[in-house]
């Protein structure tokens, strides 16, 4: 995981490189491996919030289109403020763009986003773990698009409340409802499903 600081410096070489133009050799090579840590840092992250906010849908192409016109779009991108903001409002608005265009309610795919420890549990335990996960992500799935959001910004990416606001371009006051509510929904609906 890279550090606020990394990601400056490798969002930099980016951008000084695309200034230069295509035949910047040595800063061209530099730019190119400054994007590949980029993309390798942030596209799990990426990948996970796309699938949870377009539930069925595998993600695997979204995340990808997201990474390649955040790449393209670096050049607008103030060095001084938060990467991991910036890239989710992306993120964000693709995939509202595409939940409104599809209008689904599967279950989620979240394949790969909880990763069982080393020492594995026995069978059963793995079967009630995945039980309650499925019992979540159908919860999830059953929020109104902006909870989902949030929440998934939230506790999918860890993003602040006001990282999530400056993601969503709403108020922070906001964006405590949309979780507040959100949470409260995913509460009855889990009770009322005898989850414990």
């Amino acid at each position: 995981m890279l550090h606020d600081q990394e990601i400056t410096d490798l969002v930099r070489t980016c951008q000084e490189a695309d200034k230069r133009g295509p035949d910047s050799g040595h800063a061209g090579q530099a730019a190119q491996d400054a994007w590949a840590a980029l993309y390798r840092n942030f596209h799990p992250q990426v990948l996970a919030f796309c699938r949870r906010t377009l539930p069925g849908d595998s993600g695997e192409d979204l995340a990808a289109e997201i990474m390649m016109k955040t790449r393209f779009r670096l050049d607008s991108f103030d060095a001084s403020r938060p990467f991991g903001p910036w890239l989710f409002r992306i993120a964000a608005n693709r995939c509202w763009d595409e939940a409104r265009k599809n209008r689904r309610s599967e279950p989620l795919d979240d394949e790969g986003a909880a990763q069982l420890p080393a020492d594995a549990p026995s069978p059963l335990e793995q079967l009630i773990t995945e039980e309650r996960r499925e019992r979540v992500r159908e919860a999830l799935s059953g929020l109104p698009l902006r909870q989902r959001f949030a929440l998934t910004l939230r506790y999918g990416a860890g993003l602040s409340y006001q990282e999530i606001a400056d993601t969503l371009g709403i108020t922070r006051t906001n964006v405590g409802v949309l979780l507040l509510r959100g949470r409260r929904r995913m509460r009855d609906r889990l009770a009322g499903e005898g989850f414990e």
